[in-house]
């Protein structure tokens, strides 16, 4: 009896991908040579973060890089029309973070994460998810106690007041020292993150960066 043989052209594969063929039918009647280019096509947007969540990545780091260099420079400089706009403007940054931030966490609790990378272990990968939610709890801390230590409410780029709940006193005193200790902290795990993508993009070249670009 004559075993029945596949046409070479029934074989389908994606090349480099370390996936096994599969199987269609030599022409299109079937429907699915379509739908295996379907599938894998689809395949790179599951290696990548989707543009919400592209968006509030890059939005947080630009201001979280801008207000902790604007930070230091307040504490460098002595007070005058250059420290009153910097510290006005580090604020209204602010408060665009901490409306901001409910929707981010929100949109991390929802959206399907994207494929783990090659070559990352299980433990990696469960070092990097408590990096991270170390990470919004800290950003949580800033913005709360950024907001709760300033006196007497502050403009908002000078187009209206914004009120804070506090006067000056022992406890606009203790929460900047929160927001200076966790501010210290968020610039750490900051510096942890761009190390650990610089190895990951630059050593292990598993291109790291491009799940955010």
């Amino acid at each position: 009896m004559r075993a029945n043989r596949m046409p070479p052209a029934a074989m389908q594969c994606c090349p480099h991908s370390g996936e096994a063929p599969t199987l269609a039918a030599p022409d299109n009647r079937s429907g699915r040579p379509g739908l295996d280019r379907l599938k894998l096509a689809s395949r790179p947007a599951l290696d990548r973060y989707d543009g919400v969540a592209r968006f509030f990545h890059w939005t947080f780091a630009a201001c979280i890089v801008y207000a902790s260099v604007a930070g230091y420079t307040l504490t460098r400089i002595a007070s005058g029309p250059v420290h009153h706009f910097l510290s006005q403007l580090n604020m209204s940054i602010g408060t665009v973070l901490i409306v901001l931030f409910p929707f981010r966490a929100g949109w991390k609790l929802v959206r399907t994460e994207p494929r783990a990378m090659r070559g990352v272990s299980v433990r990696q990968q469960s070092l990097a998810h408590g990096v991270h939610g170390v990470l919004y709890l800290t950003m949580f801390a800033v913005l709360t106690s950024g907001f709760l230590m300033v006196p007497n409410g502050y403009s908002f780029l000078g187009l209206f007041e914004i009120h804070t709940p506090f006067q000056r006193g022992p406890l606009t005193d203790e929460l900047f020292t929160v927001h200076r200790a966790s501010c210290a902290l968020l610039a750490g795990l900051v510096v942890l993150h761009v190390l650990a993508v610089i190895k990951h993009q630059l050593i292990a070249r598993n291109d790291v960066l491009r799940r955010m670009l």
